[in-house]
């Protein structure tokens, strides 16, 4: 059975080099199931500083063997200073045309728009805490975030698997803004509250949160 997912390709130029965001630092089609392409470069000044995320329409051939990523680092080793995959498959998410339901398709409905923002925040719950991970997510967390102006989408995942040297977290929602919205303001941080809190208490290791602008979106080759 097809698993739908995203893999996220991050990636670093060499020192001394910087390759345009959407250049063939992105490639097309790293590997076979693509059906969309977002290119994102970092908005927090961390690295690695370029994410290219694919779409994929069934993950399960990359879990297998490391051949593509082999490929890919081989192909792009002379300009890149680093490459890692990071394989996720998807859990489920919203969209502002019904922001209350979280049984969406896992493409989005629009592509996000050059100069939007995309959040991405990793979490690793302790096991016996996944579930009310879950729950928490479901039942509060995602419903906050579609009340942060300039909010338009949200797709959550869980990591399968993971090449080369990135860190990583067992659980990432990915929330799609506006190039101008209220991340910071008062609707954000009203999603930090008491069951916010006893999920941070809970975790296994530190969130992993990243902050990416979107730079282009590429037709995938079939």
């Amino acid at each position: 059975m097809s698993v739908p997912g995203i893999l996220m390709r991050l990636v670093q130029p060499r020192d001394g080099t910087n390759p345009p965001a959407d250049s063939s630092s992105s490639p097309i089609a790293p590997c076979p199931n693509v059906e969309a392409i977002q290119v994102m470069e970092a908005n927090d000044e961390a690295k690695p500083s370029r994410n290219t995320i694919y779409f994929l329409s069934d993950i399960t051939p990359l879990l297998s063997s490391p051949s593509k990523y082999n490929e890919d680092v081989s192909a792009h080793g002379s300009t890149l200073e680093s490459v890692a995959w990071v394989i996720c498959s998807f859990i489920n998410g919203r969209d502002a045309a019904n922001p209350g339901a979280d049984n969406v398709a896992h493409l989005l409905p629009k592509a996000p728009v050059a100069g939007s923002v995309l959040v991405a925040n990793g979490s690793t719950p302790r096991p016996d805490k996944v579930q009310h991970y879950h729950d928490w997510y479901d039942q509060e967390h995602g419903e906050k975030l579609t009340h942060v102006p300039g909010w338009n989408s949200a797709r959550r995942y869980k990591l399968e698997k993971v090449y080369g040297e990135a860190e990583t977290a067992n659980f990432y929602g990915l929330n799609y803004y506006d190039e101008v919205n209220g991340l910071g303001g008062p609707e954000w941080k009203a999603g930090v509250t008491e069951w916010t809190m006893r999920i941070r208490s809970n975790a296994a290791k530190p969130n992993v949160r990243r902050v990416w602008r979107s730079v282009a979106n590429k037709a995938p080759q079939h």
